[in-house]
């Protein structure tokens, strides 16, 4: 099988020789993790993206400029692609990753909770975070001068 010039990895024309080592990948090509509905709220501005495992996704059209400025009956002419995989738009030219909507759910995730941490931590004092005033190297070799 040929190589890459990467170190370590292997050049393929059958996808199924080639895993990869990203978690939401593996999850999606090897989970069967697939997208199985859209439903547009364009009031709410939000699109409701329902997974094969039953889980729902809420995402804000406000993060995408194409589905921000659309009619509602630009938003409904979705369609799934790529095997359930991505959700495309053709009239608006958007094409949006079901890895993408779990990046940032992840990452939405990720900053609720350290909001949180961060809220229930008593707030700093003036000067509370900064490293202890060292003594500048000058000051130390003529303490040490000094013995």
């Amino acid at each position: 099988m040929p190589t890459s010039s990467k170190s370590g990895k292997r050049t393929s024309t059958r996808s199924t020789d080639v895993r990869s080592d990203d978690q939401l990948d593996q999850l999606i090509h090897e989970g069967g993790l697939r997208i199985t509905d859209v439903e547009p709220l364009p009031h709410q501005g939000l699109l409701v993206v329902m997974l094969n495992s039953g889980a729902p996704l809420m995402v804000r059209t406000a993060l995408f400029p194409r589905l921000a400025k659309a009619k509602a009956e630009q938003l409904n002419a979705w369609e799934l692609i790529a095997d359930g995989t991505a959700i495309g738009w053709h009239s608006l030219d958007e094409h949006l990753s079901l890895k993408g909507f779990l990046l940032t759910e992840v990452r939405n995730e990720v900053m609720d909770r350290l909001r949180a941490q961060l809220a229930q931590r008593p707030s700093p004092s003036k000067g509370a975070g900064r490293r202890p005033a060292t003594r500048s190297a000058a000051a130390k070799r003529k303490a040490v001068e000094g013995r």
